[in-house]
Parts: structure tokens; C-alpha cells; sequence
């Protein structure tokens, strides 16, 4: 698991306003902790996604196989092992430097 991986997985169960579903996910944990704690940090990639659009917490995927944004208003903490997922793409060094720069707001 490394930081830049997308992955196919199950995200329920999950309540309120989480993505939910099948869908891919962006690794953005750092490969360091990801090997330490087995539990990524990751964020939803959807086709809908217009609240985090509007507020500009979305990036467009280009030039790989997957499509959609990723959400960047929505990391969360999951077991990729347990869930079954499946490592589908990679992203390109300068979306993940956008997403990274999006959900570095976050905490500002």
C-alpha cells in the first residue's frame, strides 16, 4: 500500500453522508505508516461529488484508467486486507500533490 495506489473496495457499512459502496479509493497515508499500522488513510473516488466540487475539495482524475474525483473532504481509516480490496491503478505524482494540497486545508 502505497501512497498513489487506487483501490476497488466495499466502504459500507457507513452511516449519514460517507460515500458508501463499491468504489475505488485513493491511498494518502505515507508508506511508512501504512506498513506499520495496516490501516491506510484514503479517500473516496466518485463520478457524483458536487458538494465537494462546489467547494473546491475535489480533484479530477486524468490520464489513468480511472475516472471520477477524488474526495478529498472525506479521508478516512480502513482495512484494506479485511475489506478485500483489490489495487486497481496508480495516480500520477501531480494529482497526488494536488490532492495532498487539498486535504492539507483541512487542517489548517
Amino acid at each position: 500500500m502505497r501512497r498513489g495506489d487506487i483501490y476497488m473496495v466495499s466502504l459500507d457499512p457507513t452511516a449519514g453522508h460517507e460515500q458508501s459502496g463499491s468504489r475505488p479509493v485513493l491511498v494518502v497515508s505515507p508508506v511508512e505508516f501504512n506498513e506499520a499500522t495496516k490501516l491506510p488513510v484514503i479517500l473516496p473516488i466518485t463520478n457524483g461529488g458536487e458538494f465537494a466540487r462546489r467547494l473546491g475539495f475535489a480533484v479530477p482524475l486524468t490520464g489513468i484508467k480511472t475516472t471520477g474525483v477524488v474526495r478529498c473532504d472525506q479521508p478516512r481509516v480502513i482495512d484494506l486486507t479485511a475489506r478485500h480490496a483489490r489495487k486497481v491503478d496508480t495516480l500520477p505524482a501531480p494529482l497526488m500533490d494536488e490532492v495532498l494540497a487539498k486535504v492539507a486545508t483541512l487542517f489548517e
